[in-house]
């Protein structure tokens, strides 16, 4: 499976990755404070590089597309 990096490197200006679907991008560890996933945090590191915008996209009850355009 290619990782939010290998996607946005092979993505074009305004394409859309959709990097997690689900109600939240958190890993949780039962006694743990939650963190972001893998995946959330990629996308968040090219948010403040200024590759993409991130957004969220509510598809059913519960249920949201976490994705990411490319701005670049």
């Amino acid at each position: 499976m290619m990782t939010f990096d290998d996607r946005l490197a092979r993505a074009y200006e305004g394409d859309e990755i959709v990097y997690h679907i689900g109600y939240h991008c958190m890993k949780t560890v039962p006694g743990k404070e939650p963190v972001k996933n893998n995946e959330a945090k990629r996308a968040w590191a090219a948010y403040v590089r200024g590759d993409v915008l991130l957004y969220q996209r509510r598809i059913g009850p519960n249920e949201l597309q976490y994705c990411a355009k490319v701005l670049r």
